[in-house]
């Protein structure tokens, strides 16, 4: 009886023994970062902060689909918005589970037509210069016409030229010229056709561009830009405002009822239109006078847009009111 006894407590002593030997697994954990925001086509790299997940099983899943199972996320987001993405790790000691936020933005560049290559680009006088006329021809009473053109290398890869006419690339017959003349009220004034009322392009900047011409009897062109390269791309916005030339002349002949647009018209490499898109410069008599959003975006892929103005201001001749927009900060999707 007394063996038996001995026994049965040596036998309690081993198994209490066993389990004090015997350490509790802990439970795992992960921490992640609450968002991450990248551009379409960058790889994104999460590493979490892992604690006690020695020998961890882990699965990352996007929008409850698995897309790794490896201790960090090497992922690329192919197209623009808000994702879920999640890891769990299951070890063990139990089970643990993080989220996160991943904003993915288009991959966009922005012409601001500022720095000294565009400040070069700015004539004087605003009417009559030699950057966008050339030398003046006193025996015929004309101007020779120039080479201006600017090009925004290596950003968005627009470009543009005066248009031609009667031989002669000259503003007058349309075109698109950077400026920098601020802070001139409304005026009638062709001389100071270039400038704009507000104090600055826009978010303050100090360059802008100004848009001259439009489709009438006597001409078939007006300004526009292009991919230099070829590459019709999506525009997604610029941002518009009145010329003091304009809001001058409109103040004279507008009434409660007129109204002036622009209409952007894109085209591919062939020249089919992509698509087209309009803006108001005036409309029931009212004009804007702020830097203003224009989504273009329903231009589709150009290689090249062009801007065509009408108004409701004619006369005789053609359309009254001068066909001149400023325009600043375009949008591209790379």
């Amino acid at each position: 009886m007394n063996h038996i006894l001995k026994i049965s407590l040596a036998a309690a002593a081993a198994v209490v023994l066993a389990a004090s030997c015997q350490k509790e697994i802990p439970a795992p954990s992960v921490t992640l970062e609450s968002s991450y925001e990248i551009v379409v086509g960058e790889e994104l790299t999460i590493t979490p902060v892992y604690k006690n997940c020695e020998g961890a099983v882990y699965t990352w899943t996007l929008n409850e689909q698995v897309i790794g199972n490896e201790a960090s996320l090497v992922y690329t987001f192919l197209e623009a918005g808000d994702f879920a993405v999640s890891v769990s790790v299951e070890t063990e000691g139990g089970n643990a589970q993080a989220s996160t936020n991943v904003k993915v933005k288009e991959n966009t560049a922005v012409l601001t037509f500022e720095g000294e290559y565009w400040d070069a680009l700015i004539d004087d006088p605003q009417y009559g210069g030699p950057l966008l006329y050339g030398e003046y021809d006193e025996a015929n009473y004309t101007y020779l016409g120039t080479d201006y053109s600017w090009f925004d290398d290596g950003n968005t890869f627009l470009a543009s030229e005066l248009c031609e006419n009667y031989g002669a690339k000259v503003y007058w017959n349309g075109g698109h010229a950077v400026s920098g003349y601020v802070g001139q009220e409304p005026t009638g004034d062709y001389m100071l056709q270039l400038a704009i009322p507000l104090e600055s392009g826009h978010n303050g900047s100090k360059n802008f561009c100004v848009h001259n011409g439009y489709k009438s009897g006597s001409s078939i062109a007006t300004g526009y830009f292009y991919f230099k390269d070829g590459v019709g791309r999506i525009i997604e916005s610029m941002y518009v405002t009145n010329t003091s030339y304009y809001l001058g002349s409109f103040d004279v002949l507008g009434t409660e009822t007129d109204w002036t647009k622009i209409t952007a018209t894109g085209y591919d490499a062939e020249g089919t239109v992509t698509g087209t898109s309009e803006f108001y410069l005036s409309k029931d008599g009212e004009s804007i006078n702020e830097w203003t959003l224009w989504d273009l975006t329903g231009l589709g892929t150009p290689v090249k847009v062009e801007f065509d103005i009408t108004s409701s201001m004619v006369n005789e001749w053609g359309m009254a009111i001068p066909g001149y927009f400023a325009y600043d900060d375009v949008t591209v999707r790379l």
